[in-house]
């Protein structure tokens, strides 16, 4: 178990505001909120970050030319650019690792979780103009291009593709960063509990406490903290 407190809520390169903060704030940026959630576990370089994020928004953009902006033909240039070009994928050997819900390390690595991926593509896509969202699914979390008639989905986890098997549509619908945000923490909190690190795992516990939810939600997380805690003492 680690005993030492890691250094948390480090930055480098700019100022980003605190994720409570933005948490509580009426429609926070998605890139901006994952990073101040890593940045709330451990120090990140959130100009860097920032500046890959827009030149991967470039290159969409270049993709994209003067050619008939379709949804078909927005998905295909981010798929072609962030899955194929710059190799964006899934990682399958060490999925829950904690680097995989961490927006700067993802963007480094190229690896992550569905939920990552899907916020590197909303966010490149932002910066390209293309009307993309998050979507969180039963088990599963992809982007949805909803700029057509009916959304065309994207499985940022498989490179990109369009999302492969039987579709839950009564699932499909944008997601708020805030609700992106605690799937994220939901998914850390375990990948630091059972890598022995109660303190990162109690600090993402905390987390989830400044982002909006039902009762239901509270009242597991509070249960969940009690537990931690005495894992700690």
């Amino acid at each position: 178990m680690t005993t030492n407190a890691p250094s948390l809520g480090r930055l480098q390169g700019m100022d980003l505001p605190r994720f409570e903060d933005l948490a509580a704030s009426t429609d926070p940026m998605l890139d901006r909120l994952a990073l101040a959630l890593a940045a709330a576990l451990r120090p990140v370089d959130v100009e860097g970050a920032l500046a890959t994020l827009d030149a991967l928004g470039e290159e969409v953009a270049r993709a994209l030319g003067g050619a008939d902006r379709t949804p078909q033909a927005e998905a295909s240039a981010l798929t072609h650019v962030l899955g194929t070009r710059h190799g964006f994928h899934g990682d399958t050997e060490q999925y829950d690792r904690p680097e995989n819900s961490l927006l700067d390390r993802v963007l480094e690595r190229r690896r992550g979780l569905p939920i990552l991926l899907s916020t590197v593509y909303v966010e490149v896509a932002r910066r390209a103009g293309v009307p993309l969202a998050g979507v969180g699914l039963p088990g599963h979390y992809v982007v949805g291009h909803f700029g057509g008639a009916e959304p065309l989905l994207l499985d940022p986890f498989a490179g990109g593709l369009p999302l492969a098997g039987d579709v839950p549509w009564a699932f499909v619908r944008p997601w708020t960063p805030q609700q992106t945000a605690m799937r994220m923490l939901n998914n850390l909190v375990p990948a630091f509990q059972r890598r022995g690190d109660l303190t990162r795992a109690l600090r993402a516990a905390e987390l989830r406490l400044a982002l909006p939810a039902g009762e239901d939600e509270l009242a597991r997380v509070r249960a969940e903290l009690v537990a931690l805690r005495a894992g700690l003492n």
